[in-house]
């Protein structure tokens, strides 16, 4: 786990909104505060779609070199929505974003690293983008569903965040 602080909030809040910067991330989960607190659930209701719907979205994700992911949603697609409730003259009170790396990703990253781990072995990798009293963090986590001591794949994941955000042009410090 690495805790970065963004140094430029204004520049990350717009690749975040505007420019795309984490459209290909999972969403579990997004809360705002602002004059009333707004709780967005990135998981998939099935019951909603058909499944002529579903195959749709699996053929798009194909299409675009993706895995679908049956329960959660892609931050592209809940960006919309997030800035809608976000975009003002006002500053949100708060926000956290939970955001987990997608299935094509995780599978890239083991094979670019050192590790023993398999995608099974992995519960999920994820970054979490909070906001509060003016200051914004980005915290990477990984979690396995077993039982280990080897910190390979955490600290790979975490260099590896720390390389997106750089690539990203973003400002930040490690905490």
């Amino acid at each position: 786990m690495r805790l970065f602080k963004i140094t430029n909030v204004k520049q990350f809040m717009n690749k975040l909104l505007v420019e795309g910067a984490f459209d290909s991330f999972l969403v579990s989960e997004v809360l705002i505060k602002t004059g009333n607190s707004y709780v967005i659930d990135g998981h998939l209701n099935k019951d909603f779609f058909s499944e002529d719907e579903l195959n749709v979205l699996r053929s798009e994700a194909e299409s675009n070199g993706r895995i679908f992911h049956e329960s959660l949603s892609r931050f592209s697609e809940l960006k919309p929505l997030v800035f809608s409730i976000m975009k003002g003259k006002k500053t949100p009170v708060s926000f956290k974003m939970s955001f987990y790396l997608a299935e094509e990703n995780v599978i890239k990253l083991l094979a670019s690293s050192n590790t023993s781990f398999t995608k099974g072995d992995i519960d999920g990798l994820s970054i979490i983008v909070k906001y509060s009293e003016g200051e914004l963090t980005v915290t990477s986590t990984a979690s396995l569903k077993i039982f280990s001591l080897d910190k390979s794949l955490e600290k790979y994941f975490d260099d590896m965040v720390n390389k997106f955000l750089t690539s990203q042009e973003f400002q930040f410090e490690i905490m």
